[in-house]
């Protein structure tokens, strides 16, 4: 997914999160990166992040995702620490 499909979609979200993608999930080490609009990547740990939105569990979440987040500092430095999921697109 190109910065050019993505900027669209997050160009329509009106809140407080920063917005970005789920680029990489790793459910075996519990953890995935959300790539921001500047193209910078950030982790998450799934036992960590607060959930926001539609999705429930971390196992809600898919890569390619459009998200938004928010950043707290954590004993391994700077972390997403919430994610908030939107409603699919209709069509």
């Amino acid at each position: 997914m190109s910065d050019v499909d993505i900027k669209p979609a997050m160009a329509n979200m009106n809140d407080q999160y920063h917005h970005g993608v789920v680029t990489k999930l790793f459910p075996s080490n519990n953890t995935g990166i959300v790539r921001t609009e500047s193209g910078r990547e950030l982790t998450f740990s799934y036992e960590l992040v607060i959930l926001r939105g539609e999705a429930k569990t971390p196992a809600d979440l898919r890569e390619g995702e459009t998200v938004g987040y928010d950043l707290g500092w954590t004993s391994s430095g700077l972390k997403i620490t919430k994610i908030k999921t939107y409603p699919k697109p209709v069509d």
